[in-house]
């Protein structure tokens, strides 16, 4: 976790602003190994990565949440036969029913490496700038992890767009 990733989260909750979407960055491909190989290596890649990069970046998103009153969890879990950490965010009450904004990071099926999933129920992204549904899947880089874990917690803290805008 780099200091330069505590202080944009902690600017980030302090004022929400749009961030752009990360470049793309590509990383070298590692020599050929028979199928079940590969697949035993990356999901061992992946439980390393997840416990030394993916947690911490997290807890800190939860230690940071929690001094701006909000409600926040982390954690490493098997969902269905596969390695996840999950981070789930509230700000206030959430619709009746909503479940609120998860950020789930899990290894992905080829390249790039890791999935990244939004869902939940988002502030200022309903038709009129209300709650409203979000999903949103994108495979990333390793690199790109913090850039989205910031945009992830801007849009849970109230940063989205409404679809639709009223002229006042």
């Amino acid at each position: 976790m780099t200091n330069k990733f505590v202080k944009a989260l902690e600017g980030l909750l302090d004022r929400p602003v749009s961030r752009p979407k990360p470049a793309v960055r590509s990383e070298p491909k590692g020599g050929e190994h028979a199928p079940m190989d590969i697949a035993s290596r990356r999901r061992e890649w992946f439980a390393t990565l997840a416990s030394t990069r993916v947690m911490p970046l997290l807890d800190q998103v939860v230690k940071a949440v929690e001094k701006h009153h909000a409600t926040a969890s982390s954690r490493l879990v098997d969902q269905d036969g596969r390695l996840s950490a999950q981070l789930t965010l509230a700000w206030g009450q959430l619709p009746r029913g909503s479940k609120p904004p998860r950020l789930t990071v899990y290894l992905a099926q080829d390249e790039p490496p890791l999935m990244v999933e939004y869902t939940g129920t988002f502030p200022r992204i309903g038709a009129t700038g209300g709650f409203g549904a979000e999903v949103e899947y994108d495979t990333i880089y390793p690199g790109q992890l913090e850039d989205k874990i910031l945009e992830f917690v801007g849009l849970a803290s109230g940063g989205g767009q409404a679809l639709i805008e009223f002229p006042r």
